[in-house]
């Protein structure tokens, strides 16, 4: 069983591959030009060695990518101050990272992000393979705002309140545009969680599972349409959980009925929405995984890719958190989170720490406690959305 996005799936799937395709030619295409043969430029033009090169990249484009450049993809890492430091500089440039995620304390301003997100990805343009960067931050509304040059916005509960579709869609693309402007080009949000929980309070547009999917599925509508990605999260709900996994691991004790007919939802809805990732908890559903939180769970993974349909980026919530690691280092949740199935991690425990979770993703693929063809599988989406977005584009510019 697919989920409410089934009758849509095929053809955004079929989009999001051709898509993916074009990124890969126009990436070999780069290749090709450094590489300088001196003979190539006395080939013919039509025909011949040309269609074969496109030819090979259309079969497998991650096949191109070392271990090290597959692995470094599926890092977000958080960096410190407001200029691009020697340890993110590293990560860039020897891990091949995915991304970077900001926080208050990285921006002081529209120019000086505008600055730091353009020397980011510069420098990852110009370092081979040269993919460009998601730059993520957690702009909400409400208290939940940390980019200091976006307009105030509500917080989802006061836009609950009006229940409005068109309100959320409308605030959800002012702020992605105003975000786009600094070279922002990933929002975590919307929060679709239904309850006002612990963690989430005003940051939920309410209570009500059918409230929350029309407000949810506007406000993925109004990023898309600001051209940034987008994040449901946190699945598979926060709301109702009456502790924090900011520093404990939440357990909600729903059956699967209630599980079905209030959690997902508004992640059904999200994903019917065409939302490019949706963020799993760092919280225990024992009807899903009695073990596991569910962004540690291949049952709650297959769950949101299986039964409901999903195909995009499955991105955990920051692997920092007690939720995940415990309160210790993240490298063990890190390698958890992509046996379970996870594409993205969100790290911003201190550099040295990220490096280490790295070197455990990569370990557990060389020992083959994670099957290569699953690496290559995560970063196949995560480069399908970066081309569906233009982030190649906003990188060069």
């Amino acid at each position: 069983m697919r989920g409410l996005a089934k009758g849509s799936e095929t053809g955004n799937a079929a989009g999001r591959a051709f898509g993916a395709l074009l990124f890969v030619v126009a990436f070999l295409s780069v290749l090709a030009a450094c590489s300088g043969d001196p003979e190539d430029s006395k080939r013919p033009a039509d025909g011949g060695v040309e269609e074969d090169r496109v030819e090979e990249a259309a079969e497998d484009p991650v096949e191109r990518m070392s271990l090290r450049e597959l692995v470094g993809q599926m890092f977000v890492v958080s960096m410190g101050g407001t200029e691009p430091d020697y340890y993110v500089e590293k990560m860039v440039r020897e891990r091949n990272i995915g991304g970077v995620i900001l926080f208050g304390h990285n921006m002081e301003g529209e120019a000086q992000t505008e600055a730091l997100t353009g020397s980011l990805q510069g420098l990852s343009m110009r370092t081979e393979p040269s993919i460009p960067l998601f730059v993520a931050v957690d702009q909400e509304g409400g208290e939940i705002s940390s980019a200091p040059w976006v307009g105030p916005q509500p917080a989802a509960a006061r836009v609950g309140a009006r229940g409005d579709p068109r309100v959320a869609r409308a605030v959800a693309e002012t702020m992605g545009r105003e975000l786009l402007r600094a070279g922002v080009n990933t929002d975590l949000a919307p929060v679709v969680d239904t309850g006002y929980g612990a963690a989430i309070g005003a940051r939920a547009f309410g209570d009500d599972p059918r409230l929350v999917a029309e407000m949810g599925a506007a406000a993925v509508e109004g990023f898309r349409e600001a051209g940034i990605v987008s994040a449901a999260k946190h699945f598979p709900n926060h709301g109702v959980a009456t502790s924090d996994s900011h520093v404990s691991l939440p357990v909600v004790e729903h059956d699967l009925v209630t599980l079905r007919s209030y959690d997902l939802p508004p992640f059904e809805a999200a994903i019917a929405a065409d939302v490019p990732m949706v963020m799993v908890g760092h919280l225990v559903y024992p009807a899903i995984d009695p073990e596991r939180p569910a962004s540690l769970s291949p049952e709650a993974i297959a769950m949101l890719r299986e039964r409901l349909g999903f195909e995009g980026i499955v991105v955990t919530d920051d692997l920092a958190m007690a939720g995940a690691s415990g309160g210790g280092p993240p490298a063990r949740a890190a390698v958890e989170a992509v046996k379970a199935g996870a594409d993205l991690l969100v790290i911003s425990s201190p550099p040295e720490q990220q490096a280490d979770a790295y070197d455990a993703v990569i370990g557990a693929v060389e020992s083959g406690e994670i099957p290569r063809r699953e690496i290559q599988d995560s970063v196949e989406r995560v480069l399908e959305v970066k081309e569906e977005y233009s982030l190649r584009k906003m990188g060069t510019l």
